[in-house]
């Protein structure tokens, strides 16, 4: 049987995940339980690979002005825990609203 690796947040090990599988899931702030919207890119740490942020668009119920668009732009290390639909972190939005 092959051994699947394995990336480790804390001291959970996940499985290794493609970027679209993170693409797919609910960011939630758990300190306000509210959604904040999908992960639409990372940035990364160009010589080592290290993923620095993950980039979430900030929704809102009324049309977004062209060009005022903002981005939650979230440390790595808040990630709490990433399941099979969410990913949970630990932020103040106000901090990372760019």
């Amino acid at each position: 049987m092959e051994k699947k690796n394995t990336i480790i947040i804390g001291r959970k090990r996940i499985p290794d995940m493609k970027f679209l599988e993170l693409r797919q899931k609910d960011v939630i702030n758990c300190n306000t339980g509210e959604c904040l919207g999908l992960v639409l890119d990372l940035e990364f740490e160009i010589h080592t690979g290290k993923i620095c942020y993950l980039i979430v668009p900030k929704t809102t119920k009324m049309l977004i002005c062209v060009g005022k668009n903002k981005v939650y732009k979230i440390p790595y290390k808040c990630i709490v825990r990433i399941g099979r639909d969410t990913i949970l972190v630990d932020i103040n939005e106000k901090e990372c609203l760019k």
